[in-house]
């Protein structure tokens, strides 16, 4: 149960002779929990307040304290089993007395107002142990793990589209993220955002419109705005429209700014600058009035800036970080350091400038001196190939680029790529992720040579990115409340087609460090499994505040040949892991020698061995019902001269895909009212299938001979990009609520030949295709289950609300 609080804002516009007579009347409220069906619900609680006289042209009146029986929390979704978080829905009318004197008045004067909320607590904290902003929802603290939100477009063409809104918000809710930064270079977002994240249950930080890049930290004015009233006015409303939404959590005053004036701001070469407020934003009376209205409208917690400066005046109360990035490619093991991509403790431009070493820091564990709130960090990012056809010429595709060539370099990168922000995947060194796939492998770091076709270099792009944000997000998650509070990709969306920070494009495919990022948060399941690639130890991650029960971890070691070289069990302290917590396991996994593999002996290459974990689990709670988690990892030998630092790395695998016999996948496709659900099995006995990627297409004849593209996106599997050892079998679910399978059309019919078809055009049959970085590529048809011919699945829509995102669970 619950106590609502519910006020309401009366706007009394001004009659067309001038004057404004007092209106007497009684305001009428109901709550009902809301819903995306036709039919209401019961009312959950009603009431009136006589005796109300509106004059004032604005004005707030206080309906009172309202009781909520058997009131339901909203939770994000990561502490929750709902596929929808419960809202309800409050009415409010306001009814004028009527004297009898002015009968036309009745209709004139009576209004109403609707509204959603959801129940629930919102509170901050700075972590003892990470010393950083951290957030509790309902009493329980919140690992956040999110991404940086620019906007559905460029544009803005679909904000006023709460489909566009549900897809991108359930794929980001789908990859495992909790939260989402509206970024403050950008917009406060729509009524149809909100209600997506409402729904979905995702955490928002909205940031005001200010960043460093205009507000004079690193260009524009200390200064700007301009018109200081206009924003602190725009400031008000926004709250006002915002501040019933759940999935709102906490307001920023801008990203990058500088709240705390320092000497060399302040000479910043502001002429006109008051010593007051040089070298500081936002400028002083925008950040009082910030404080002020959000105290009086809304409550929420504020914070001022995302990142501050490095060192000594870092204030943890004005800013979540003293730094944010990297956003260039890493190798996978540095993700597994403090401060992954600089050093730790972190040192001052100014320091760096001195050639200060980190040893010589004075106080190495201060928050200003360790990012515990990462607001951005970033990665190389590369559609799949389908995207680039739409957006990139024939000429530039041939012109993909060479090895370990960097636009810094002089490297000549195509200007189609450059112009799409073509982000190098090799790292400083000049060590090129992607040609660490090429078959016959690279001796050095050269820029002479390239991958073999543009689908080498596509699929080798995929398959870097999939490893890239893998590692990231479990580097960041295994340290959970020790060094880290919470994490911000950036950026999780793409606004326009581009190369630069998106794990799906703007067409709404997802790329192979969607999948990466996906498996190392487990889809957003409670229970996470992850290998420090640095010292190869294991950690068991429990992200919701109910403790579990297991034994151990298995481990198992697997040849590309899909031969068992080694397994074993590293035992877990007391069998219990406790809620909100990592338990660190002893002991490192070892390097098994692939002596019983061929393979890497007749090419004479660097090992490249599978390694996989498992965990069976039961949570303590009502059900007690026995889970399972696991994850795979693609490593090769760390006490090797240069460990994966070497440019032929993953070159074994670059066999594989150029010299060995493809992979063929048995797969059935089945459609039924919940989804499509597909089972695929290796059957050949001597390779893993390696990076499978499923593809939900619409095959017409109208699509071949045609660079049309028959994706259908967004898609939500259940799982993809998988690993599929020689008889095994793995299943993955489509949700046919997410499935927007065509823009005109709401149903698919069963043929007579048992295949779904496209309701109005007999020839456009919905297929998966199947493909992969060493499989077979082919097509599937989906089957009917229903025995009828005449049976057709419908996609159900409402003309209120978007048709709902329901996700399959893997």
């Amino acid at each position: 149960s619950a106590w609502i609080h519910l006020s309401i804002t009366v706007t009394y516009h001004q009659s067309e002779h001038g004057g404004q007579n007092p209106i007497k009347g009684k305001f009428e409220y109901s709550i009902a929990q809301s819903t995306s069906k036709s039919t209401p619900s019961a009312i959950l609680a009603r009431g009136t307040i006589h005796n109300i006289t509106i004059q004032e042209s604005v004005a707030d009146y206080h309906l009172g304290k309202v009781f909520l029986p058997n009131a339901k929390l909203w939770w994000p979704h990561t502490h929750s089993t709902r596929q929808r978080q419960p809202l309800y829905s409050v009415r409010v009318i306001f009814h004028p007395y009527y004297d009898g004197s002015h009968e036309e008045n009745i209709s004139f004067h009576e209004s109403q107002a609707q509204t959603t909320f959801g129940i629930r607590t919102i509170s901050s904290f700075i972590h003892p142990q990470a010393k950083s902003f951290a957030l509790s929802v309902n009493g329980h603290p919140v690992f956040l793990t999110g991404g940086n939100w620019i906007t559905t477009d460029q544009f803005l063409r679909y904000s006023n589209s709460p489909k566009r809104y549900f897809q991108e918000l359930t794929m980001l809710k789908h990859l495992g993220m909790n939260s989402i930064r509206v970024w403050g270079g950008g917009i406060a977002e729509t009524q149809h955002f909100y209600d997506a994240a409402d729904a979905l249950g995702l955490l928002i930080y909205q940031e005001f419109w200010m960043t460093g890049d205009n507000n004079g930290r690193w260009g524009g004015s200390y200064d700007w705005p301009i018109n200081h009233d206009a924003y602190l006015a725009n400031v008000r409303d926004t709250i006002k429209r915002l501040r019933n939404h759940p999935s709102l959590c906490w307001y920023g005053g801008g990203n990058e700014l500088f709240p705390i004036p320092s000497s060399s701001t302040s000479s910043s070469g502001l002429d006109d600058a008051s010593e007051e407020s040089a070298g500081v934003s936002p400028p002083k009376d925008i950040e009082e009035g910030l404080k002020k209205i959000i105290a009086e409208l809304d409550g929420r917690p504020y914070i001022t800036s995302s990142v501050t400066d490095v060192g000594s005046g870092f204030d943890n109360a004005k800013a979540l970080a003293p730094k944010d990035g990297p956003y260039g490619i890493q190798s996978e093991e540095v993700y597994f350091d403090r401060n992954p991509g600089f050093t730790s403790p972190l040192l001052s431009e100014d320091e760096v400038k001195r050639n200060m070493s980190p040893s010589d820091v004075q106080n190495k564990e201060s928050p200003g001196r360790n990012i515990g709130f990462q607001t951005e960090v970033g990665s190389v990012s590369h559609p799949e190939l389908e995207s680039l056809k739409r957006f990139l010429s024939q000429e530039a595709l041939d012109a993909y680029p060479d090895c370990g060539e960097k636009l810094a370099n002089g490297g000549s990168i195509h200007e189609e790529w450059v112009y799409f922000k073509y982000l190098s995947f090799a790292e400083s060194s000049g060590l090129d992720h992607i040609c660490q796939f090429k078959f016959p492998p690279l001796e050095n770091d050269s820029s002479q040579h390239r991958m073999d076709s543009i689908e080498d270099y596509s699929w080798a792009a995929q398959f870097a990115q999939y490893l890239q944000y893998k590692s990231l997000v479990e580097g960041y998650t295994y340290r959970m409340w020790e060094w880290y509070s919470a994490v911000f990709l950036w950026k999780t969306s793409s606004p326009a087609p581009t190369f630069r920070g998106a794990l799906y494009d703007w067409y709404l495919a997802t790329n192979g460090g969607y999948w990466g990022a996906r498996a190392g948060l487990a889809g957003g399941g409670p229970v996470r499994l992850v290998l420090n690639l640095r010292d190869w130890t294991a950690h068991v991650i429990n992200v919701v505040p109910v403790a579990l029960s297991a034994t151990s971890v298995k481990w198992s070691a697997y040849s590309l040949e899909g031969v068992l070289l080694a397994d074993g069990k590293i035992p877990i302290p007391s069998e219990q892991i406790d809620g909100n917590s990592v338990v660190h396991l002893e002991g490192s996994l070892p390097w098994v020698d692939e002596s019983i593999s061929f393979t890497a002996n007749s090419y004479g290459l660097q090992d490249v061995i599978l390694y996989r974990l498992d965990l069976s689990y039961v949570q303590h709670d009502d059900l007690g019902i026995t889970s399972s988690v696991k994850n795979s990892y693609y490593l090769t030998d760390p006490s090797t001269s240069d460990g994966s630092h070497t440019q032929s790395r993953f070159s074994l695998l670059g066999a594989m895909r150029k010299e060995t016999p493809r992979v063929n996948l048995d797969v059935l496709c089945q459609m039924s009212t919940s989804g499509i659900g597909c089972t695929l099995q290796n059957a050949q006995d001597n390779s893993v299938a390696v990076m499978v990627k499923l593809t939900l297409v619409k095959n017409s004849p109208d699509n071949i001979g045609e660079q049309r593209d028959p994706r259908i996106m967004p898609t939500f599997f259940s799982d993809n990009y998988l690993t599929i050892l020689p008889g095994e079998t793995s299943h993955v679910q489509i949700s046919m609520e997410s499935i927007e399978l065509l823009e005109q059309s709401t149903s698919w019919k069963c043929s007579t030949d048992g295949i779904m078809k496209f309701l109005g055009r007999a020839d456009t049959d919905l297929m998966l295709s199947i493909d992969g970085w060493n499989i077979q590529e082919s097509k599937v048809p989906i089957f009917c289950v229903a025995s009828s011919s005449d049976a057709s699945l419908t996609k159900s829509t409402s003309k209120d609300a978007p048709s709902e995102l329901a996700i399959a669970s893997s």
